[in-house]
């Protein structure tokens, strides 16, 4: 197994125990707010347990059918939100003795909340343990973690107990004691997931992976691939605590925005002179995009064009935009961001080494036209240094399904 390997189960082991933990303090609240205390537990709060079980099941799967492919592009990101929502959940039900006439409701949204995050977690446990993986153990390596997870449990359950048996029966100072581990746990679980390497590619990992690969210099780019990031030199440096689906921009750079609206692409400079001169930029720039000349009666895989009077997101020198075919495969979608990346180098260059303003449009379609000979020279070995560098272009998720679009030949 990887060198990662023992460090991320060490932080794992924390937040396994402590999670079962909080889990017992918060069962424990949850039987004194249906009065288990008082005396024999009556049908109706049986019955009331039954229902709110059923609820989450049933949240669990409209969670799975709407997340579907994240589990493999992005296993660190919803790792990281599985343990948010379980303690979320956990927290909704310590809540539960001081509103017992909402128990149904409350404990039905919490035991969503705790399905979701018990999918999330054992649906991403076979992508971030091959990871760890050097040779063909995955077996061995889930068996392990499984063994390890069971004396997690086992040693939360008892710290749960000796805690709630040493406190008062009150909901208060249960909580009191909830709170620590809670956000203990939490610590655990994000602290794993910095020695977690994720060879698959989304928009943030392709980004650090292509930071210092494609050089422009002077208006001619240039792709090296020994200056390709590895998988464990981009885990040291992606953020993965939120869904990132665009490219920042910084300085002269421009933005990367990923499979907008098209009917709302105006509202990006909507404040540059009326609301219907922005329209009408926005109209021009989606026709060069769609309908270039040299494209007519071909199918594309994506549709990337610049917009220089675009602030979204920040941006000073505008933003490039990129849109996905409903019939794209992975090594399309892959090709399409390279593009962007490409694009967005030349307007930088052109902007800050230059001086020369992407606002002129014999500049603007000059730029594009030395991006897409760049794109169609370097995608395949752009390809196969990506794979060498040991990246998984397999699975790539860059913008959902049903973002993607289909434009007609014409």
């Amino acid at each position: 197994m990887s060198p990662e390997y023992l460090s991320y189960a060490k932080w794992q082991f924390v937040h396994n125990v402590l999670g079962a933990a909080s889990g017992v303090l918060a069962t424990q609240t949850m039987l004194y707010a249906m009065g288990l205390g008082a005396g024999v537990l009556p049908l109706s709060a049986a019955i009331n347990w039954v229902i709110k079980d059923g609820f989450g099941q049933l949240g669990g799967v409209i969670y799975a059918t709407m997340v579907g492919q994240k589990f493999d592009s992005d296993p660190k990101h919803q790792r990281f939100w599985s343990a948010v929502w379980l303690q979320t959940a956990t927290w909704l039900e310590m809540l539960t003795p001081l509103f017992p006439h909402l128990f149904v409701v409350i404990g039905s949204v919490a035991n969503i909340g705790k399905n979701i995050s018990w999918l999330a977690m054992s649906a991403t446990k076979a992508s971030i343990n091959k990871t760890f993986c050097l040779r063909e153990n995955l077996g061995d390596l889930t068996a392990k973690h499984g063994s390890q997870s069971t004396a997690a449990g086992l040693i939360g359950t008892a710290l749960g107990i000796l805690i709630g048996g040493t406190m008062d029966i009150s909901v208060y100072t249960l909580i009191l004691g909830f709170i620590p581990i809670s956000i203990a746990s939490l610590w655990g679980n994000y602290k794993s997931l910095l020695y977690t390497i994720t060879p698959t590619l989304n928009v943030e990992r392709t980004r650090h992976m292509l930071d210092e690969a494609i050089l422009s210099r002077n208006g001619d780019l240039v792709f090296v691939p020994e200056l390709l990031k590895t998988p464990r030199q981009v885990s040291s440096v992606e953020r993965f605590m939120r869904e990132i689906n665009y490219v920042e921009p910084s300085g002269w750079r421009p933005g990367i925005v990923i499979s907008p609206k098209i009917n709302k692409l105006h509202c990006d400079i909507a404040s540059y002179g009326s609301a219907g001169n922005a329209k009408a930029l926005a109209l021009q720039m989606i026709d060069e995009v769609f309908r270039p000349p040299v494209f007519r009666g071909n199918r594309r895989s994506y549709f990337v064009g610049y917009l220089h009077q675009s602030m979204a997101n920040g941006a000073k020198n505008g933003n490039v935009y990129l849109w996905f075919s409903s019939h794209a495969e992975n090594t399309d979608i892959l090709q399409g961001l390279y593009h962007a990346i490409a694009l967005q180098q030349l307007f930088c260059d052109y902007a800050q080494q230059l001086g020369i303003k992407a606002s002129d449009p014999a500049v603007s379609a000059e730029i594009n036209r030395r991006a897409r000979e760049f794109v169609d020279c370097t995608t395949g070995i752009f390809c196969e240094s990506v794979v060498q560098k040991g990246w998984d272009i397999t699975t790539v998720y860059f913008s959902k399904k049903s973002q993607q679009i289909e434009v007609e030949s014409i």
